[in-house]
């Protein structure tokens, strides 16, 4: 009687994402406007590039990696699963980047 109804979507970027290590697993929610998250990629990029021999500075690049991509709390919560090991954190969210999250991203501009 009415017709179609009227569709609103923000285009935001939505998944979840299990981590598993051993017996370990850890599930994270994904929820972002792909706009800003390209740009924080890019910046986390950079600060990645920039870290040196600083373990520190690895340590802080990799939680704002994953901060960009999960959220703060999940970011702790992923650098707390890997012990607080930077380079297990930029690894997986790396491979999330390249396998699964920049399609997403790519799919969600598109509309």
């Amino acid at each position: 009687m009415f017709g179609k109804a009227f569709e609103v979507s923000m285009n935001r970027v939505r998944d979840r994402v299990k981590i598993r290590e051993g017996t370990d697993n850890l599930i994270l929610t994904v929820d972002g406007d792909p706009y800003r998250m390209v740009i924080g990629m890019k910046d986390a990029m950079e600060k990645m590039g920039a870290v040196g021999n600083d373990e520190q500075a690895a340590k802080d690049a990799a939680l704002y990696f994953a901060e960009v991509i999960f959220g703060r709390d999940q970011a702790q919560k992923m650098m707390e699963f890997y012990n607080g090991k930077a380079e297990c954190v930029a690894g997986v969210c790396g491979q999330y980047l390249t396998q699964r999250l920049g399609k997403l991203i790519e799919k969600a501009q598109k509309k």
